[in-house]
């Protein structure tokens, strides 16, 4: 009898081990809205590896078979808790995120490197993050991707102000649609997924692109002019998000090996991952040919810089009324930071 109490026992103890060992392995659900090729699904795979790995096994993501919801509803999805995590472009819901909206304004990257995101995670944390822009969810990372340029179809080069005009332009954002309105020509705004279909059928004539989503959105075929303009058209700022309560339910031990590999770590990759599909984009664009790259004048990027004006200022007057105290100072900071990661 004493024996089979203690064999017993022990059984009881090595269940309850195994139970809570099971207990403790958690699947997080990720809903993704970008191409397989993407850079960014890049990025991620290495961050979802990094995540098993910090984690010992104990936390994995799988992604959903379908999108959750709509493209511009993925805040929502993260907050109701329908995929545990989501990409977010605070860009795609007008007013609902205005103090992001600092990292998409244009003339702000000094050269071609694609360094905007690990910089734009630093000002994030650093200046942003106060403000809880992104309350009711646990922020995984921010960051912003790399300058655009104006990508248009064959015929509607644009190398002048005057060229803009009447020419219809895919916005991918609030402050896109600004910049857009401010140099004469008509913004209709769709999020990216849809932006082969609006190019294929005439519905836009161009759209800002940095080289790696021409070739990840397909229309290679599509866009074959393109105006670098010195400084970028602007970016995309973009988050990963976590529902909070999921985030809530991790163990102590686990959110903090997942926010080691989180932050500015997956800011970095991502941003190395970017640079690497705008070199390799650029060589794949050569190898395809029939592109036309176009130089901006001086004339045309002093008109351009000029007409820009207000479009920042309208930024800097929405971000106090935001409660940020001094927007000119964070944006002269965020220049300042964009400036020394080139040097």
């Amino acid at each position: 009898m004493k024996n089979f109490a203690i064999t017993t026992t022990a059984t009881a103890m090595l269940l309850a081990g195994t139970t809570l060992a099971t207990a403790q392995e958690t699947t997080l659900t990720y809903s993704s809205w970008f191409p397989p090729s993407h850079s960014l699904n890049t990025a991620l795979a290495e961050w979802i590896e990094n995540v098993e790995e910090a984690t010992d096994g104990r936390v994995t993501v799988e992604y959903l078979p379908a999108t959750v919801g709509a493209v511009r509803d993925q805040f929502d999805v993260a907050v109701d808790g329908l995929a545990d995590i989501v990409l977010i472009l605070p860009g795609y819901t007008p007013g609902r995120f205005p103090i992001m909206e600092m990292g998409e304004l244009p003339l702000l990257v000094p050269t071609d490197q694609a360094t905007v995101a690990p910089v734009f995670n630093r000002v994030y944390d650093d200046q942003l993050a106060q403000y809880e822009p992104f309350k009711g969810t646990h922020v995984l990372t921010v960051f912003a991707s790399a300058p655009t340029s104006v990508t248009t179809t064959e015929g509607n080069a644009v190398t002048s102000m005057e060229d803009f005009e009447g020419l219809k332009f895919r916005a991918p954002s609030t402050t896109a649609s600004a910049v857009i309105d401010a140099v004469g020509a008509v913004a209709v705004q769709k999020p990216v997924t849809e932006i082969y279909e609006l190019a294929s059928t005439g519905v836009v004539d161009g759209t800002f692109f940095s080289l790696g989503p021409i070739i990840s959105w397909k229309t290679q075929d599509i866009f074959k002019e393109i105006t670098m303009m010195p400084g970028g058209m602007g970016q995309s700022v973009i988050a990963l998000l976590m529902n909070q309560d999921r985030w809530d339910s991790l163990s102590a031990e686990d959110q903090e090996a997942i926010a080691s590999v989180s932050g500015p770590e997956l800011a970095g990759i991502i941003g190395r991952v970017w640079q690497e599909d705008e070199d390799n984009a650029e060589a794949q664009l050569e190898e395809i040919g029939g592109f036309t790259y176009h130089d901006v004048s001086d004339e045309f990027f002093n008109n351009f810089t000029e007409a820009m004006a207000p479009v920042e200022a309208d930024w800097i007057a929405r971000a106090k009324e935001a409660g940020v105290e001094d927007p000119q100072a964070l944006l002269d900071a965020f220049r300042a930071e964009l400036s020394a990661a080139n040097d």
